[in-house]
Formats: C-alpha cells, structure tokens, sequence
C-alpha cells in the first residue's frame, strides 16, 4: 500500500469515527420546548459538549454526585432535573475532572463539557456555563440519543 492509499484509509477511518460518535438527535431549539417544566422543588442542569471533531472517540461518562447522568459526546447535549441543592460533576478519562454547582427550584444551569489534550488521552473538564453563552451554543447542538 503507498502512502496515498495509506492516507485515504485514515481519512475514512477519522470521519467515520466522528460521524458515528457525534450527537444525532433533535436540535436543542426543538427539543427544549417540548420538556415539561421540573417538578416542583428541582432544577435542570443541561450538559453541552460544543466541540465536534476535537477527541470524537473520547466520550466518557458524565456524573452527577458519582451516579452516571450521560455521555459527553461530541456536539451534543442532554439534561438531569435534580432536587434544589449543592451538586459535584465529574468527568473521567485518565484523570477525573470535576466542578461543583448549586441548583435553586425551578432554575437552570449549564455545564459545558470542554476537551483538552491529555499525556495518553485526551480530557473532557466540565465547567459551569453562563446561561447566555450557553445558550447561544446550544443552538448549534443535537440531542445525545
């Protein structure tokens, strides 16, 4: 095989492994809409991973007080309804990675999930959002299926 073969082979093999590891579901715009509001006395935290392409084959699970809540998989988003209440939220690959949160009754909060290159793999960091900028990157988002 010679190198432009080679190089053909890894091309496919790259958009196929982020084709088949990015979110697919509905938009958040539509999607958003259609949830019934928390019940009363809890809050909603929405998990958003705005990068794409960057780390596609590292998607690793996402915990709310070490119970397992999702995946944080590229360009997409999901949401947990929690009770009111102080919240830890952690990501693992070869280190864990967390941030802490308060959720009041009836709010939201945001946590992006940002990848950042690693010693052997690459890091998912969770970091509370701004409800304004997350807002406007979750336009851009599918639902995790």
């Amino acid at each position: 095989m010679n190198a432009e073969q080679m190089i053909k082979k890894l091309t496919l093999a790259i958009v196929t492994v982020c084709m088949i590891g990015c979110a697919s579901g509905p938009q958040f715009s539509d999607y958003a809409k259609r949830l019934p509001q928390p019940n009363q006395g809890d809050g909603r935290i929405w998990f958003y991973r705005p990068q794409r392409v960057l780390g596609a084959a590292i998607q690793p699970a996402v915990t709310l007080n070490r119970q397992k809540v999702g995946t944080a998989q590229p360009g997409g988003f999901f949401y947990a309804d929690r009770p009111a209440g102080n919240y830890e939220v952690g990501c693992t690959t070869e280190w864990t990675h967390k941030c802490h949160l308060t959720l009041a009754p009836q709010s939201n909060r945001y946590v992006q999930l940002n990848m950042m290159p690693g010693l052997f793999v690459g890091h998912v960091v969770p970091i509370e959002a701004d409800a304004t900028d997350a807002a406007k990157e979750l336009q851009e988002l599918r639902a995790n299926d």
